[in-house]
């Protein structure tokens, strides 16, 4: 199979065709007073309204990386780090368990034994899981294209990443899916990274490769949204670092009014994948649309299944310091900006706002924008750029009505590179 077939087309095509006779969107069903329970405590502190406050650019590092890019072998691994990836989190699912440490994982790492609950016929059900043993009375339904993988023995298994890079920052991450909303329906497109958690869910059966399926197994969580939240934010490797993205809005049609929920829920939420490979495009309206709400929402930019795309995205950390801690604290504060090519083309060397301007300078010329809830309110070319909040007595232009402003710049060297710094609150 190419690895175009393990796009998140190739998921939807081959995990939605036995159920043409169903809306693609309403899937399972459970009862209403079945779905969610809080797990854990949501009095963390609220998302940064001002990224980027008390940074020394000038000391810090800049550390490429991303908050959702799938790596499933050496190859794809060693196009990351062409593009100068200093901090992984690889996002892998089926099952969603982090490829983390990147050094141990193999190709069947967790065929073997999965020792986390998972949702069997609609219920909750403790590991571990002997995933030989579930299929063994199935094998004749096994697609005659994946017999050869069945039974899974260790003597075909190999590391995933042979040559995996001494020393490398990483931590651990996973691309969650199949959840169940308000109206006990399972929704597949909807997926939420848990940057920096151990939280593991879903079963191995890609594609419905080996039919687990028909025997009750839920591919993904099989609980509520929220409940899945809860477990991700209760398994951060810190507790003031790293959180939940909400990941290709556009893609996955996702309801707008869901999105503020998510948002809502809980801080550590930390906003929506802006730059989303499989969309071709970016998610800005989304972006733009939950921050002129007056609500912080980070930006994130990913490859997804695409790192070998020039347009693949990727997140620039600006950190004090090069440690897997100070990258996580990064993404929760925001100290971060989008990257359109993850080359280097074009960086910022510095963005602030000091309640009165915003201010961002880059380390070549670039065409400038400063965008608000009213638009693209200034537009310059040159290395730095400036834009004063208006008096807030100017009603039809006030820093309510701006709500946030954020700095996009383009590249005119030719690079077509593009950067998004994150938005500042203005009140």
């Amino acid at each position: 199979m190419s690895e175009l077939m393990t796009s998140r087309n190739g998921f939807i095509r081959g995990a939605l065709a036995a159920l043409a006779t169903e809306s693609p969107r309403k899937i399972q069903t459970r009862s209403r007073s079945a779905l969610y329970t809080p797990l854990i405590s949501h009095d963390a502190p609220p998302r940064n309204r001002r990224p980027y406050v008390g940074l020394d650019w000038s000391r810090c590092s800049q550390i490429t990386t991303t908050s959702h890019g799938h790596c499933e072998n050496q190859r794809q691994l060693d196009e990351y780090l062409r593009h100068g990836y200093g901090f992984l989190t690889i996002s892998n699912y089926y099952p969603s368990a982090p490829a983390y440490p990147g050094a141990t994982i193999t190709k069947y790492h967790y065929h073997f034994r999965s020792d986390w609950p998972l949702v069997v016929n609609g219920v909750r059900t403790e590991g571990p899981f002997d995933w030989n043993r579930i299929i063994e009375p199935i094998k004749d339904k096994i697609s005659p294209e994946f017999r050869g993988e069945f039974p899974f023995d260790p003597k075909k298994d190999a590391p995933m990443f042979p040559n995996w890079p001494r020393g490398m920052l990483e931590a651990p991450n996973a691309e969650h899916h199949s959840f169940l909303m308000d109206d006990g329906c399972c929704d597949p497109y909807i997926h939420l990274n848990g940057v920096g958690s151990f939280y593991k869910s879903g079963s191995i059966d890609k594609y419905r490769r080996f039919g687990t399926r028909h025997l009750g197994y839920c591919a993904g969580t099989g609980e509520h949204w929220r409940t899945s939240v809860d477990r991700m934010l209760g398994e951060l490797m810190f507790e003031d670092g790293g959180g939940v993205t909400i990941n290709h809005p556009s893609w996955s049609g996702l309801d707008r009014n869901l999105m503020l929920q998510m948002l809502d829920h809980d801080p550590r939420v930390l906003g929506c994948e802006v730059l989303e490979q499989d969309f071709k495009g970016t998610s800005e309206n989304y972006w733009d649309w939950a921050l002129a709400t007056g609500r912080q929402c980070f930006g994130f930019f990913v490859p997804d299944h695409g790192i070998f795309d020039r347009n693949c995205g990727a997140n620039i950390l600006v950190v004090p310091q090069e440690t897997v801690h100070e990258c996580l604290k990064a993404y929760r504060l925001g100290n971060f900006y989008g990257s359109l090519h993850a080359m280097g083309e074009l960086r910022y060397t510095g963005i602030s706002f000091d309640g009165r301007t915003v201010a961002a300078s880059t380390d070549r010329p670039a065409r400038f924008q400063v965008i608000t809830a009213m638009g693209v309110v200034k537009e310059s070319e040159g290395t730095s750029i400036e834009w004063k909040v208006p008096d807030g007595r100017y009603f039809d232009n006030g820093p309510k009505m701006n709500v946030f402003a954020r700095v996009k710049a383009f590249a005119v060297d030719g690079s077509e590179e593009i950067i998004w710094s994150q938005a500042f609150m203005l009140a």
